[in-house]
């Protein structure tokens, strides 16, 4: 090699080829110099392919050749010195990477085979794996094409084996490479990906997997036909998930709990604000409403650490609640908040309507015919809830026997404006079971 670049370290080693990182003597960048052994190569027509395919692609995801050079022993491609860490290794590294991310890399990919597959004539890389992917901050760099190859009418113009696990089976059975070659890449290499993703359950790792199964199928018949496919497949998943998520995020937004009590001193009004407490502050902006006349909200002003805000709502820590203002006046809503709506014993004015309905019932046993006869009304309604107030769970079983229907007993508590962990967690659990 000509005295124009001084070599600093070794980047890497193959069977027949080495790459080093180089500097420009007069320019003062830096470069990656592949060293190719002529002796060691064996497909010596072949050994400069990698120059002649990358030499007139101009891609972001792409290294630009410099410059090709030969000595008695070695050929020296030149080449744009990415800066960055192998997929592979930033896989390795996370211990959880979400599915937006991974799919947002595989658009990525598939914008430069969608690059190379729209060449005039068609490049098929060959040899897609994690270690070939870098990550240069947001950018996305394939690199090392020296198996990869022109598709011409009379087929692929030579093809090396790939890397086991990753290069499609046709390469195994002497089968001429199309473009479903990089499409099975691209699946394994999602494969790859969601490794580290595996514990996720929402819509989009749920879409995602038959996608990589389509990509990575055995037989080419019956993958993705183009890479136009793959991406429009990508970004279905995306959008869909994204839906969903939305979907998820709002499920209660413009929805309200309603929470009624089968009779006076059940603790349905503490259930209530304890409920309110706890969405405020771990699940969603919330505001408990007054929805009958009790002034327990007004009072509640006037106690020590409790104020009013802007809004009218009366404040204490993570508690917002707002008074009943008469049947005259229109109830304020926000679309960004979860309403907990505080019926007391008015049971019978949510009995027919769609929103979330938890009933709070007593234990006791003059307590629990009461509720019997309530509940034989609103048995077979949807998104019913009930609590055993102040019980215990051998309470709780026999009241789910005695009502055909799952009863949560809830743990005697002192405040209702404080969340103890043992609150925090019962409440996450009925949250979790119940699918709010």
């Amino acid at each position: 090699m000509s005295g124009k670049y001084r070599i600093l370290s070794c980047l890497g080693k193959g069977n027949s080829s080495e790459v080093f990182l180089a500097e420009h003597r007069k320019l003062k960048a830096y470069r990656a110099v592949k060293c190719i052994s002529k002796s060691a190569h064996p497909m010596q027509p072949q050994l400069l392919l990698e120059a002649d395919i990358l030499k007139n692609l101009k891609h972001p995801g792409i290294p630009t050749i410099y410059d090709v050079e030969e000595d008695d022993k070695l050929y020296y491609i030149i080449e744009e010195y990415i800066q960055g860490q192998s997929l592979e290794a930033f896989v390795l590294r996370q211990d959880c990477i979400s599915i937006d991310t991974v799919i947002h890399m595989a658009l990525q990919i598939c914008d430069v085979i969608k690059y190379l597959h729209g060449q005039p004539e068609p490049i098929i890389h060959q040899d897609l794996k994690p270690e070939h992917i870098l990550l240069c901050g947001n950018r996305i760099v394939l690199i090392d094409f020296g198996i990869s190859s022109f598709i011409t009418s009379s087929g692929n113009t030579f093809q090396y084996f790939g890397t086991e696990g990753f290069a499609p089976p046709e390469k195994y059975q002497g089968i001429s490479c199309d473009v479903r070659a990089d499409i099975y890449g691209i699946g394994k290499v999602l494969e790859f990906m969601t490794k580290k993703a595996a514990g996720q359950s929402d819509k989009k790792s749920q879409l995602l997997k038959p996608l990589i199964q389509k990509a990575s199928a055995y037989s080419r018949e019956e993958r993705y036909a183009s890479i136009e496919e793959l991406i429009s497949a990508l970004s279905n998943v995306l959008e869909n998930g994204y839906q969903n998520f939305q979907q998820k995020k709002n499920k209660h937004l413009l929805k309200k709990i309603a929470v009624a009590g089968t009779q006076e001193r059940v603790g349905t009004t503490h259930f209530a604000i304890a409920l309110a407490s706890f969405c405020n502050q771990y699940y969603s902006p919330c505001i408990y409403r007054e929805c009958r006349q009790s002034d327990c909200i007004r009072l509640l002003a006037n106690e020590e650490g409790s104020y009013i805000g802007k809004d009218g709502a009366v404040m204490r820590g993570k508690f917002r609640g707002m008074p009943y203002y008469g049947e005259g006046i229109a109830q304020w809503d926000s679309d960004e908040c979860l309403y907990i709506q505080d019926y007391g014993i008015q049971l019978e004015d949510v009995l027919e309507g769609g929103n979330r309905l938890i009933v709070v019932m007593g234990s006791r046993p003059w307590e629990c015919e009461r509720s019997r006869s309530l509940l034989e009304k609103i048995s077979l309604r949807e998104n019913l809830v009930l609590i055993c107030n102040y019980g215990n769970s051998v309470q709780a079983k026999r009241m789910a026997r005695m009502y055909h229907h799952r009863v949560y007993c809830f743990p005697l508590d002192e405040d209702p404006f404080r969340m103890t962990r043992e609150k925090r967690k019962w409440f996450q659990k009925l949250l979790l079971q119940e699918g709010w």
